[in-house]
């Protein structure tokens, strides 16, 4: 009898512990580890199960305001109407055309100045505050010398167009043919500068152009959007489980026309 308690004094705590750790493992473990119908059921990774969904859908463009892009900005009417690869001609045009005044004005300066820097060569001018009288450099292209001006202005009256030599107003060309060296220089150089002007109409024109070209590439963009239907982007957002713990996130983006 003595050993018999004995013996259950000794199983009662292995028994008692063996459950613990069975429970233990238990929770640790889906219910089915071990079951037959785990190596045909599981799955490490389970489906998305929390969905987010995001939809972009494409707008109709305005008119009137793809115009008013273009005729600010060559070009930028059709990056609002999605028609950038017509736009870019607009935008490529606009800068050729101020490179172009860029040019014409660097070239008609250049003229001029070699122009004033011959007078001062072969006439004796001086330049000093003369930057915005450009009448006495037309003048002295065609006169000889400024007593020849001043006589033939006295003839005609106009006394207050004569030119002082001691106000440093005084031109005396060494030759006639330096003189009409300077005249040729003088009004290539005019002329140059002057053709600017029509560089400006082309930008003009151009910004024009390009508003009414952005005008038919809104339509188009529209008439395209209502054959092919709203069209859009959608954006799914989840989170993805390993073993019912959370292991990651994904993202699914999707876009349609």
């Amino acid at each position: 009898m003595k050993f018999l308690r004995t013996i259950l004094i000794i199983l009662f705590p292995l028994t008692v512990f063996s459950q613990n750790a069975e429970f233990r493992l238990n929770e640790n473990k889906p219910s089915y580890f071990n079951s037959s119908l785990y190596k045909s059921n599981y799955k490490p990774y389970d489906s998305l199960e929390t969905k987010v969904e995001t939809n972009v859908k494409r707008s109709k463009k305005s008119p009137g305001l793809a115009f008013i892009y273009g005729l600010l900005i060559p070009g930028m009417g059709h990056v609002y109407a999605d028609r950038f690869e017509t736009g870019k001609y607009f935008l490529i045009s606009e800068a050729a055309i101020w490179l172009t005044y860029a040019a014409f004005s660097i070239y008609g300066n250049w003229l001029i100045d070699d122009a004033y820097d011959y007078a001062v060569l072969h006439a004796g001018v001086k330049l000093e505050g003369k930057d915005k009288d450009d009448n006495f450099f037309v003048d002295i292209a065609n006169y000889n010398n400024v007593d020849e001006y001043n006589d033939e202005k006295l003839r005609f009256g106009e006394y207050d167009k004569l030119y002082y030599p001691e106000l440093g107003y005084g031109f005396y060309w060494d030759s006639e043919e330096n003189r009409r060296i300077y005249r040729v220089d003088k009004i290539a150089g005019d002329r140059t500068l002057n053709d600017r002007l029509f560089i400006v109409g082309a930008v003009l024109v151009n910004h024009i152009v390009s508003g009414i070209s952005a005008v038919f590439a809104a339509n188009s963009y529209n008439n395209e959007l209502k054959q092919k239907g709203s069209g859009g982007m959608t954006l799914r957002a989840g989170v993805q489980k390993h073993f019912n713990k959370i292991d990651g996130i994904r993202l699914k983006f999707t876009k349609w026309f």
